[in-house]
Protein backbone atom coordinates (compact mmCIF):
# COMPACT_ATOMS: atom_id res chain seq x y z
CA UNK A 1 0.00 0.00 0.00
CA UNK A 2 1.44 3.47 -0.71
CA UNK A 3 -0.22 6.04 1.13
CA UNK A 4 -1.14 9.52 0.03
CA UNK A 5 1.30 12.61 0.94
CA UNK A 6 2.21 13.55 4.17
CA UNK A 7 -0.45 15.34 6.26
CA UNK A 8 0.66 18.21 8.92
CA UNK A 9 -0.63 18.79 12.49
CA UNK A 10 -2.57 20.04 13.57
CA UNK A 11 -5.15 17.29 11.82
CA UNK A 12 -8.68 17.82 11.69
CA UNK A 13 -10.43 14.08 11.73
CA UNK A 14 -14.15 13.97 10.56
CA UNK A 15 -14.53 9.73 10.37
CA UNK A 16 -14.00 6.64 12.02
CA UNK A 17 -14.15 3.19 10.42
CA UNK A 18 -14.24 -0.48 12.25
CA UNK A 19 -14.09 -3.66 11.13
CA UNK A 20 -16.79 -5.23 12.97
CA UNK A 21 -15.43 -8.65 12.56
CA UNK A 22 -12.04 -8.38 11.76
CA UNK A 23 -9.02 -6.91 12.94
CA UNK A 24 -6.86 -4.87 10.28
CA UNK A 25 -2.81 -4.78 10.82
CA UNK A 26 -0.29 -2.52 9.11
CA UNK A 27 3.24 -3.08 9.02
CA UNK A 28 5.68 -0.19 8.07
CA UNK A 29 7.92 -1.10 5.23
CA UNK A 30 9.36 2.59 4.22
CA UNK A 31 7.57 5.39 6.49
CA UNK A 32 8.52 8.64 8.85
CA UNK A 33 6.19 9.19 11.63
CA UNK A 34 1.96 8.64 11.54
CA UNK A 35 -0.82 8.72 13.70
CA UNK A 36 -2.82 6.52 14.92
CA UNK A 37 -6.36 7.45 16.47
CA UNK A 38 -8.52 5.37 18.25
CA UNK A 39 -11.66 5.31 20.13
CA UNK A 40 -13.96 3.23 22.23
CA UNK A 41 -17.68 2.18 21.40
CA UNK A 42 -20.37 4.87 22.98
CA UNK A 43 -23.12 4.20 25.51
CA UNK A 44 -25.53 5.19 22.38
CA UNK A 45 -23.80 3.43 19.50
CA UNK A 46 -21.46 4.72 17.22
CA UNK A 47 -17.59 5.79 18.55
CA UNK A 48 -16.76 7.89 21.83
CA UNK A 49 -15.81 11.06 20.23
CA UNK A 50 -15.42 12.29 23.99
CA UNK A 51 -12.73 9.42 24.67
CA UNK A 52 -10.82 9.57 21.58
CA UNK A 53 -7.02 8.67 21.99
CA UNK A 54 -4.06 9.32 19.57
CA UNK A 55 -0.70 8.18 19.41
CA UNK A 56 2.47 8.96 17.35
CA UNK A 57 3.73 5.74 15.78
CA UNK A 58 7.40 5.65 15.01
CA UNK A 59 9.05 3.93 11.65
CA UNK A 60 9.54 1.03 13.20
CA UNK A 61 6.13 0.41 14.90
CA UNK A 62 3.37 -1.27 13.27
CA UNK A 63 0.04 -1.56 14.92
CA UNK A 64 -3.17 -4.09 14.33
CA UNK A 65 -6.90 -3.05 15.27
CA UNK A 66 -8.72 -5.52 16.73
CA UNK A 67 -11.95 -6.32 15.48
CA UNK A 68 -14.60 -4.00 16.09
CA UNK A 69 -12.40 -0.85 16.89
CA UNK A 70 -13.42 2.40 16.09
CA UNK A 71 -10.45 3.90 14.32
CA UNK A 72 -8.84 7.03 12.15
CA UNK A 73 -8.01 6.20 8.86
CA UNK A 74 -4.00 6.14 8.40
CA UNK A 75 -2.19 9.78 8.51
CA UNK A 76 1.54 9.83 7.92
CA UNK A 77 3.43 12.99 8.67
CA UNK A 78 7.32 13.55 7.14
CA UNK A 79 6.93 11.51 3.74
CA UNK A 80 4.79 9.19 1.40
CA UNK A 81 5.04 5.92 3.07
CA UNK A 82 4.56 2.13 1.65
CA UNK A 83 2.63 -0.17 4.18
CA UNK A 84 1.92 -3.93 4.10
CA UNK A 85 -1.75 -4.30 5.15
CA UNK A 86 -3.27 -7.23 6.21
CA UNK A 87 -6.83 -7.76 6.45
CA UNK A 88 -9.32 -10.52 6.38
CA UNK A 89 -12.84 -9.57 5.29
CA UNK A 90 -15.88 -11.84 6.06
CA UNK A 91 -17.51 -10.18 2.72
CA UNK A 92 -20.48 -8.67 4.79
CA UNK A 93 -21.40 -4.96 4.53
CA UNK A 94 -20.88 -4.62 8.18
CA UNK A 95 -17.52 -5.83 8.34
CA UNK A 96 -15.88 -2.10 6.89
CA UNK A 97 -18.44 0.93 8.38
CA UNK A 98 -17.21 4.28 8.11
CA UNK A 99 -19.00 6.56 10.35
CA UNK A 100 -19.04 10.90 9.89
CA UNK A 101 -18.38 12.53 13.42
CA UNK A 102 -18.34 15.95 14.66
CA UNK A 103 -14.99 17.34 13.62
CA UNK A 104 -11.99 17.04 16.53
CA UNK A 105 -8.14 17.91 16.13
CA UNK A 106 -5.09 15.75 16.71
CA UNK A 107 -2.28 18.18 17.44
CA UNK A 108 1.33 16.75 17.37
CA UNK A 109 3.91 16.92 20.66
Amino acid sequence: MLTKLPASPPLEFRSLERHQFSSQSFVPIEIGRWIVVVAPHAAQGGPDIERVQAFMALPTQGVSYRPDIWHGSLTVLDRPARLCVLMWLDGTSADEEFVSVPPFIVHSA
